[in-house]
């Protein structure tokens, strides 16, 4: 009665977890590998849990069974966690590699004078190396993506680790243990399943929670990143230039603003409709990102206007980094429908001196001036604001 209680809560707690992952393979795309993975994990745990305490005495017979699907197990294991890390199966070769091994010590036939600590030793040692692995091939990638919170997936495997090592070791140095092991007590096996719900709920619970959590972090990207460009939405760089300015101010540190425009980027849309005008606007994107530093925020502001911040850059400095910018858009030679000038920007900039700490709507404006300026100087050009007087001042809102 007491085996079949234990039977029962495992399987259900079981059911449990794969219908999450069955959910999540329906639901997430993205991530139905591993979840198809983890959800044939549960059913060959299920099917272990039963062989191990639905049965009666000792079995010769069914105990190979079990610990090859005990190695099953471990592979899918291994298997979900690597195409969840990677996205893909980078070590399948290796898991499966030492699945075969364990199997086959399983179930060939031993050599002449090789008794069954053989069998046993190569079995324990196949599944050790199925439980390190992880710990060895996706530590970095999954710390690299959560940081420290990536080790909770990680323990499981540690934690089932030790007591196969031990085993392991007791095994090699007490072979008269060997016997009892090929024999399936399902008090024992009742027993067993305390430690296995457990370890098991550890896994589960821990992997749904990154596979959950990375969810989020994508959902929140896609609410901060301009999805055709690859630059911050305008409400995600607002708040970037808010926190900017006020650690530029806090440091003591000098800040520039610099917009940036597309020159006749309506000239393109009509010649090659919104499709070119989409293409240029995301080619415009990378090459962007590719020419500010790590610290430097990219944002669409809108249409075809895209806003720099330069934390760290003071106005005099701009220039350098705007040109590099303009040469690197002419090396680029980004495409334009036929009876359109090869691109370029017009780029206004505005900012403050080390010590200074400007309101945030006037350094908008300022840049956003600049910018118009750059336009009627002829445009394929960067001004300061700095630089604007006369003339350029009394019509900085005049529509270029």
């Amino acid at each position: 009665m007491v085996h079949e209680l234990a039977l029962a809560l495992a399987l259900i707690q079981l059911a449990l977890f794969a219908l999450c992952w069955g959910l999540i393979a329906l639901l997430m795309p993205q991530e139905r590998r591993p979840a198809l993975l983890f959800l044939a994990l549960c059913a060959s745990d299920a099917l272990t849990a039963w062989l191990h305490v639905g049965q009666e005495g000792a079995l010769g017979p069914v105990a190979p069974w079990i610990m090859t699907l005990g190695l099953a197990s471990a592979t899918l294991v291994c298997c979900g966690a690597d195409a969840f890390v990677h996205r893909r199966l980078r070590q399948a070769r290796f898991w499966f590699g030492v699945c075969a091994v364990g199997v086959a010590a399983m179930w060939l036939p031993l050599p002449a004078g090789a008794d069954q600590v053989v069998r046993l030793a190569v079995y324990q040692g196949a599944f050790l190396l199925l439980l390190v692995g992880p710990l060895i091939w996706l530590r970095a990638g999954i710390l690299a993506e959560f940081g420290r919170y990536g080790w909770l997936p990680l323990l499981p495997f540690a934690l089932m680790s030790l007591p196969v090592a031990a085993f392991l070791v007791q095994i090699t140095l007490q072979p008269e243990v060997v016997p009892a092991r090929f024999e399936v007590d399902p008090v024992r096996g009742a027993r067993s399943l305390i430690p296995f719900a457990i370890v098991s709920g550890i896994f589960h619970i821990t992997w749904l929670g990154m596979m959950l959590g990375r969810q989020v972090v994508a959902a929140r990207q896609a609410a901060r990143i301009d999805t055709l460009t690859g630059t911050l939405r305008r409400g995600a760089f607002e708040a970037e230039l808010e926190h900017g300015i006020a650690a530029a101010a806090r440091l003591g540190h000098p800040l520039t603003l610099a917009f940036v425009d597309v020159d006749h980027f309506k000239r393109i849309n009509d010649l090659g409709g919104h499709a070119a005008g989409d293409q240029v606007l995301r080619r415009l994107g990378a090459v962007i990102g590719a020419t500010l530093r790590n610290t430097d925020r990219c944002g669409r502001w809108g249409g075809e206007e895209f806003v720099l911040l330069l934390p760290g850059l003071a106005p005099a400095q701009a220039p350098r980094l705007l040109q590099r910018l303009r040469r690197r858009l002419e090396a680029e030679r980004i495409a334009v429908p036929a009876g359109c000038a090869a691109l370029s920007l017009s780029i206004g900039y505005a900012g403050c001196e080390a010590g200074e700490r400007p309101e945030l709507r006037q350094l908008i404006r300022r840049a956003d001036d600049a910018m118009y300026a750059a336009k009627r100087r002829g445009r394929d050009t960067f001004v300061g604001w700095h630089e604007l007087g006369g003339d350029d001042a009394a019509s900085a809102d005049a529509p270029a």
